[in-house]
């Protein structure tokens, strides 16, 4: 009996590690950066028919975006086209002012398009907080668009021509998107460390769609 007991606590002891593991999605184990793979610049369908494709698709399966997507994805929300550092948005009087939030299972990162790049802001798993409606946490990931532009309407602007060039992607690769503008802003606003002259504008949830049958 004894033998028997001690063979369970080797077994019990052995697992509880890959059971942390597994079921920490918070804290400390979190990459504080991760440098995206270069664009494919040259995939995709041709522009005229993915406008016609392009659609809000709310039904979300469990594939994961994969890093090469999620570069792409943030580069044409973003990134840079130019050696100028010019972006793939225009912005008014080349301001700039845009910035990217990628809220996922794994915390929120800040897009850095300079490097491509994403920088940690917070290990909290966001979307399931900040998203109003419940398909929305089915999303892989929730872009969350930001700026510090003192003119509103400019700031507006420059996230509609990010959301449309990531609507756009997506439907050239067959993905699934919806843009929300019912997210708690104030609570975003406080977990992703923005500055006082910051402002949530609006988000954008992504994934793969559902297989119909």
């Amino acid at each position: 009996m004894l033998k028997f007991f001690a063979i369970l606590a080797v077994c019990l002891f052995s697992l509880t590690p890959a059971y942390a593991q597994e079921n920490s999605l918070e804290g400390d184990d979190m990459p504080k950066y991760i440098s995206l793979p270069k664009p494919n610049i040259s995939a995709g369908m041709p522009l005229m028919e993915a406008l016609n494709n392009r659609k809000t698709i709310r039904n979300f399966s469990v594939r994961k975006i994969n890093e090469q997507n999620l570069s792409e994805i943030l580069w044409a929300a973003n990134g840079i086209n130019r050696e100028d550092g010019k972006r793939t948005i225009p912005t008014a009087r080349d301001s700039r002012d845009l910035d990217v939030y990628v809220i996922k299972q794994g915390g929120a990162y800040r897009y850095n398009p300079g490097q491509n790049s994403l920088e940690l802001v917070n290990p909290a798993a966001l979307i399931y907080t900040a998203a109003k409606q419940d398909y929305v946490k089915n999303a892989d990931i929730l872009l969350v668009y930001v700026s510090n532009n003192p003119n509103r309407e400019y700031g507006a602007m420059h996230a509609g021509s990010a959301y449309q060039n990531v609507g756009l992607y997506a439907a050239s690769n067959g993905m699934s998107n919806v843009v929300l503008g019912m997210i708690d802003k104030d609570m975003l606003h406080k977990e992703l460390h923005l500055q006082d002259d910051e402002y949530v504008i609006i988000a954008q949830a992504m994934g793969w769609p559902k297989t119909v049958k």
